[in-house]
């Protein structure tokens, strides 16, 4: 999950997190399970989640 936020948070400006649709929901999935069973999911992360809903707010 840090790897892939890592570089999705690189790679990708904010007009183009929309197109990431369904990768973002696979690491919400993600986040959710690592939840379930007491871990946390990395700063990496939040912050690329913060990004996404920020940019997809109507």
């Amino acid at each position: 999950m840090r790897e892939l936020s890592s570089e999705l948070d690189l790679h990708y400006d904010d007009e183009d997190l929309h197109a990431l649709k369904p990768t973002i929901e696979t690491l919400r999935r993600a986040a959710t399970l690592m939840a379930d069973t007491d871990y946390e999911a990395p700063e990496v992360y939040h912050h690329v989640m913060g990004r996404f809903e920020r940019m997809t707010r109507s």
